[in-house]
């Protein structure tokens, strides 16, 4: 009798098991639709940068071409060179699809430095796209520009945000291999901030991708373009040298040359949006469908010209994995090379430009 009651039971176990099997799966394969639902965007910067503006782009066109069409908040948490916002949306979002995480390859080289900070990994989440802007042009107030090789007057201030950004690579390598006399300033917190700063004299240096702010300084008289991070100069700013063509035959080769690459190289994936881990591939396939289809829609891509110029671009979910994972398999020659030039001009080492 015990032993037909037991046969009796996991017969049951085994149809609750299959069902449960077939439930998921067909939810897994179900249409997908966020009728009804709110999609949150969270941005990893404060408001008013690059980061923010391709976020804001972005939350006005994707529910246009997600099935139902859903309302979508958007949520800025900056702090950390993102690293808070990417903290707590690892630890929290859930895998609905109904959070994204708008961010910047800063990210990316926040994480490849590590730290008891660093609580989140980029490999894991589900990549959605990215908008690359084009390549960083470095600006330097005329007034100031002769004192770049002069050891004998102050040294230069470089601005930024955390010391992270990719731009900054372009800098260090300058003090590195062209004898500039620099030091760098961080804790700005955005564009807005750094653009004033740069007016004021506050700062000497700075650079960015915004078209619009590049040409207004330059308009104004008072800075001169230096170079750009791009490997080809951009189509808006077709005057301005690549940084491999402003160092000529100064260009280092070898693994300083990788760590370079592998510091500046995170521009192509520029700013990017994310699912959370463990999202389902039908809600990731139809995020990725809805973020290329806004690349046919002619406001959108009137707007994005507005804001980051002629030279920006679109990336898809899987070109966008595709550079996550080449930006984070750097190999461990280049990343010491990395952390030692870093310490040696004073600049954060660790996941954060507090931790160093």
């Amino acid at each position: 009798m015990q032993s037909r009651n037991f046969s009796r039971f996991c017969l049951v176990v085994v149809f609750l098991t299959c069902a449960i099997s077939k439930s998921t799966l067909f939810a897994a394969n179900a249409p997908v639709s966020f009728q009804g639902k709110t999609l949150t965007i969270l941005i990893s910067s404060s408001p008013g940068g690059g980061t923010d503006t391709a976020g804001r782009l972005i939350s006005q066109f994707l529910p246009k071409y997600l099935p139902g069409n859903p309302v979508t908040v958007v949520q800025n948490m900056p702090g950390g060179g993102g690293t808070i916002a990417n903290n707590h949306f690892y630890a929290n979002a859930k895998p609905d699809g109904l959070t994204l995480l708008q961010d910047s390859s800063s990210a990316i080289g926040n994480m490849n430095r590590g730290g008891s900070r660093i609580k989140y990994d980029h490999r894991k989440t589900r990549p959605v796209g990215s908008i690359a802007r084009g390549g960083s042009i470095l600006m330097v107030r005329k007034e100031v520009k002769d004192s770049l090789t002069d050891a004998k007057s102050r040294k230069l201030v470089v601005g930024d945000t955390d010391g992270i950004r990719t731009w900054v690579s372009m800098t260090v390598w300058s003090a590195e291999y062209l004898n500039w006399n620099l030091r760098w300033l961080y804790g700005y917190k955005g564009s807005r901030e750094l653009s004033l700063a740069m007016r004021q004299g506050e700062i000497d240096l700075w650079a960015t991708s915004n078209s619009r702010l590049i040409s207004d300084m330059r308009k104004e008289g008072f800075v001169e373009m230096l170079y750009q991070q791009d490997e080809e100069r951009r189509a808006d700013f077709r005057d301005v040298p690549t940084f491999k063509e402003y160092l000529g035959t100064k260009k280092p080769s070898g693994v300083s040359w990788d760590a370079y690459q592998a510091w500046a190289n995170s521009e192509d994936l520029d700013k990017f949006i994310v699912a959370p881990p463990k999202t389902p591939e039908n809600v990731v396939a139809a995020l990725r469908e809805g973020f290329i289809r806004m690349n046919k829609d002619e406001d959108f891509k009137a707007l994005a010209t507005k804001f980051f110029g002629e030279s920006w671009s679109l990336n898809s979910g899987e070109q966008t994995e595709a550079l996550i994972k080449k930006l984070t398999s750097i190999p461990k020659p280049a990343q010491d090379f990395l952390t030692q030039i870093r310490k040696k001009y004073g600049l954060p080492t660790g996941g954060s430009a507090s931790e160093s």
